[in-house]
């Protein structure tokens, strides 16, 4: 069984790896569909229709009980031209921030190949979640300017976002 331990390190020692290098990763699996009695890792479909019933199991169980064959990492590489942009906005005082749904790590590599965060920076890097809480009154829920304040002017990269961040930014 693959446990939680077992998803544990497979984050840490392929996942991770890959996304600190900017690469985007996608795990390939599969399960078998049977038209008899399926076993644990396999799907029941009825042969007359020569489907599964989705409707009936759910998409928890659909996704279950895959067998994970490789991660593979698909870097969509930076444009040339991006560098020197953001460079030439940066000395014209213009501020770059990157707003992405990207994982931490991915946006992280991706926003040092462009030039918009430099080891040793001291600017934000967050994901949408930590920055909502950070600015969100934690009573009402309501974005305070105050804590906004407090964030914006160091934020350079905000991952794993929703479209509602960047309006909030």
């Amino acid at each position: 069984a693959f446990t939680a331990p077992h998803q544990d390190r497979l984050v840490s020692t392929v996942i991770e790896p890959m996304a600190k290098d900017g690469l985007r990763t996608i795990s390939i699996a599969y399960r078998d569909f049977v038209p008899g009695k399926a076993d644990k890792n396999q799907v029941h479909y009825d042969p007359s229709t020569g489907e599964p019933n989705f409707e009936t199991m759910g998409e928890d169980n659909v996704i279950a009980n895959m067998t994970c064959f490789c991660v593979v990492g698909i870097e969509d590489p930076v444009r040339d031209e991006v560098p020197a942009a953001i460079v030439q906005c940066q000395r014209a005082g213009i501020t770059v921030r990157m707003v992405t749904g990207d994982n931490i790590n991915t946006a992280r590599a991706i926003a040092t190949k462009c030039g918009i965060i430099k080891p040793g920076d001291n600017y934000l890097v967050l994901e949408g979640k930590e920055f909502n809480k950070r600015v969100r009154d934690p009573h009402t829920n309501e974005i305070r300017q105050d804590l906004l304040d407090k964030i914006w002017p160091r934020l350079r990269v905000l991952a794993r976002s929703q479209p509602i961040d960047k309006y909030t930014l």
